[in-house]
């Protein structure tokens, strides 16, 4: 897991470049995930652990919502910029440097709900690893506590294998960024490398362009189902985005 802590230990400066308005994103995000959790867990103020909360989109979101917020990430660089985020938007963030894989009660606990967003967990190597994780993350839940995953759409994916995804084009004050990804796909489609391009160009300064890379393990739905059934999860459900206003399907499970 060296690669993907360096990836976002370099991607974490430059991170909210992937929006048009980080701070509205992290509204945004925090609306979303909250009304999932009202609906499936009902109104009130959770314990909530974000054990892949990368500069605190979803982590910031959530605790200006009124949950007690913990944020766990790999990359050191964007806990330290999730801290500071959280800072300047007036919120409480308990953060703390963690493997998905090594999770243990020294985070707290136990949480009423648990998030992995962000297509965090297909950057473990293999279904070992991802059950190693999931095992950890149920011991984290109370009983009856709530799992949310979010994964790209896997299963339409793996179908065509896609090089590249459509660029995105956001203004700045100066210029504009384009914003996309390029995908190198094993021959037998079991990883693909990702490599996310940021190019910016200032008027009368032209163009720079920053690559940011790392490896990925597509996790099909019913891949990801057969590991949660195995770590002891219940009532899988899936929750699309035309539902929820997510940009990815999320997947929500019970803790037994």
């Amino acid at each position: 897991m060296d690669e993907v802590s360096e990836f976002y230990d370099e991607l974490s400066a430059r991170y909210h470049l992937l929006f048009a308005d980080w701070d509205e994103a992290v509204a945004r995000h925090g609306r979303v995930v909250d009304g999932l959790i009202g609906e499936l867990l009902g109104p009130g103020p959770k314990r909530v652990l974000d054990a892949a909360c990368g500069i605190g989109t979803q982590a910031i979101g959530l605790a200006q919502r009124g949950h007690q917020v913990t944020g766990t990430d790999l990359s050191p660089a964007a806990v330290a910029r999730a801290c500071k985020e959280a800072a300047r938007l007036g919120v409480a963030l308990s953060t703390q440097v963690a493997d998905l894989r090594k999770l243990t009660e020294a985070v707290g606990g136990p949480f009423d709900v648990v998030c992995v967003l962000d297509n965090a967990l297909p950057h473990l190597e293999g279904e070992v690893e991802v059950s190693e994780a999931l095992e950890r993350l149920a011991a984290l839940l109370a009983p009856g506590g709530l799992f949310l995953a979010s994964v790209r759409d896997y299963d339409a994916l793996l179908q065509d294998r896609p090089r590249v995804e459509t660029p995105r084009v956001i203004d700045e004050p100066d210029g504009h960024r384009v914003v996309f990804q390029v995908w190198d796909w094993a021959a037998d489609g079991a990883s693909y490398r990702l490599h996310l391009y940021f190019v910016r160009y200032r008027d009368g300064r032209g163009a720079e362009t920053q690559v940011f890379t790392s490896r990925y393990w597509p996790l099909t739905r019913a891949r990801l189902e057969s590991l949660l059934d195995k770590a002891g999860f219940k009532q899988l459900a899936w929750h699309e985005p035309d539902a929820t206003g997510f940009h990815q399907p999320i997947i929500a499970a019970r803790a037994p």
